[in-house]
C-alpha cells in the first residue's frame, strides 16, 4: 500500500447536534486503528435508527468500550506529526473529533486527496472495495481502511 495521510472514520449515537462517536476506525501509515468509545456522563443522545445501521448496542459500549479521554489519547498519539487527516464526511468527523477533546489539525474531504476529476467515481469505487475486501460497511474500522484502499486504487489509476 502507498503511504496516503491518516484518513479518520466514526460511528456515532446519532445524526444530530448532540451526537457523540462511538466508534473510530484511523488508517496511518498503513496501519488500521479501532476503538469501541465509552460515552461519558453526560453523552445521552442515542437513536435507534444509527443503532439498526452500525449494530452496536448502548448497552454494548457502556461495557466495552473504551473511556473517551484514552480513546481521545490514544488519537492524538496516532495523529503526531500530521497536520491534515481525510475523510469522506469531513463535518460530521469534526464534530465527533471534538467531542473527544481538542486536536490540532483540519479534516478534509477525500475529495481534496483523490482530486475533483476522481471524486465522481469514489462513492461506486468504494462499494467495490467493500465487497472485492469482504468489509463491513458502518463499522469505523472497516469504513476508515476500505476509505484508504479505494483512494489508493483511484490515485493509481490517475
Amino acid at each position: 500500500m502507498m503511504v496516503l495521510p491518516p484518513i479518520l472514520d466514526f460511528e456515532a449515537s446519532s445524526l444530530s447536534d448532540t451526537s457523540y462517536p462511538i466508534s473510530a476506525g484511523l488508517v496511518v501509515a498503513g496501519q488500521v486503528y479501532y476503538w469501541v468509545i465509552k460515552p461519558r456522563a453526560d453523552w445521552i443522545d442515542w437513536s435507534l435508527e444509527s443503532q439498526a445501521i452500525h449494530g452496536l448496542r448502548r448497552s454494548f459500549i457502556e461495557e466495552h468500550g473504551i473511556p473517551a479521554h484514552q480513546v481521545y489519547a490514544e488519537i492524538t498519539e496516532k495523529l503526531n506529526g500530521h497536520e491534515v487527516i481525510y475523510s469522506d464526511a469531513p463535518a460530521w468527523e469534526s464534530l465527533w473529533l471534538q467531542r473527544l477533546g481538542v486536536f490540532n489539525l483540519r479534516i478534509a474531504d477525500i475529495g481534496e486527496l483523490i482530486g475533483n476529476d476522481q471524486r465522481a467515481s469514489f462513492s461506486s469505487e468504494l462499494t467495490k472495495t467493500f465487497e472485492n475486501n469482504k468489509l463491513t460497511q458502518h463499522r469505523a474500522d472497516h469504513d476508515a481502511w476500505a476509505i484508504a484502499l479505494t483512494v489508493e486504487k483511484l490515485l493509481k489509476n490517475k
